[in-house]
Order: C-alpha cells, then sequence, then structure tokens
C-alpha cells in the first residue's frame, strides 16, 4: 500500500512547485550575512574535502533528495502521497530546525525566510489529506 501510485490533482502539482521554490529561498544569516539554502550546498561542495564525504552531510544529502523528489512529483501524472508525504515532513523538519535556531539566536530575519515554505507545508497538508465527497480513506 505504501508505493500505490494515484492519478496526481493540479493543486498537488502546483503546491510541489512552490515547495520547492519557497525552499530555495530558505536561509541561514551568519555574522550577519544571509545565505540561502542552494548557497549553503554549493559551500559543502566547495570544501576541500572529498565528494563522498561532502554528500553524506545530512543538509546536502536530504536536502538534494528531497527537491529531486519534489521536482519529479510536481511533473509526474502518478503520485505517491506516501512518499511526497515523507519528502515534504523531512524538508519541513530541516526548514523547522533552521527556524529554531533563528528564534534562539534572535535572527529575525532567519525565522522570516523559513516563514513561506513552511505555510506551503501547511497548505500541502490541507490539499494532500482533503477529504471529497465519496472518497474513501486510503
Amino acid at each position: 500500500m505504501v508505493f500505490n501510485t494515484y492519478p496526481i490533482p493540479r493543486s498537488i502539482h502546483y503546491i510541489n512547485l512552490v515547495l520547492w521554490i519557497t525552499f530555495q529561498c530558505c536561509g541561514f544569516v551568519w555574522k550577519n550575512e544571509i545565505t540561502t539554502v542552494p548557497q549553503l550546498e554549493f559551500i559543502f561542495f566547495q570544501e576541500s574535502q572529498s565528494i563522498a564525504a561532502n554528500l553524506t552531510h545530512p543538509l546536502i544529502i536530504l536536502g538534494l533528495f528531497g527537491q529531486i523528489m519534489l521536482l519529479v512529483h510536481a511533473f509526474r501524472r502518478r503520485w505517491n502521497r506516501t512518499l511526497n508525504t515523507i519528502v515534504v515532513g523531512v524538508l519541513a523538519l530541516i526548514i523547522g530546525f533552521l527556524a529554531v535556531v533563528g528564534c534562539l539566536a534572535k535572527e529575525w530575519i532567519m525565522v522570516g525566510m523559513q516563514l513561506p515554505f513552511l505555510l506551503s507545508v501547511c497548505i500541502y497538508f490541507f490539499f494532500a489529506y482533503k477529504k471529497t465527497e465519496g472518497e474513501v480513506l486510503r
């Protein structure tokens, strides 16, 4: 039942694209320098360590995998709701962690950078698990 696919609603196509775009805008503030997630990933790849060591960093592997899966689900005609929800949940945990770090460091710009993604996650869960007339929960 985990790997069953269903026709994807058009709203989920758009929400996955919005999630991907807002994830690109999330970021980190360190010493008054604003860095977005794609810039952080680029910085990790520029380090002098090996490519395998850089790819094993949790932000890199989970972030890249999550971004790829969001785009895959955005452009496919069939949808695996469970897999898409796991991907959105993992990305939400990463961004939620960045928001908590921003709150603890009192970097309100950093917290504000995470809010569009977290709001998009709430919208995703609303549309992905919205019960329509005559639908039986799977």
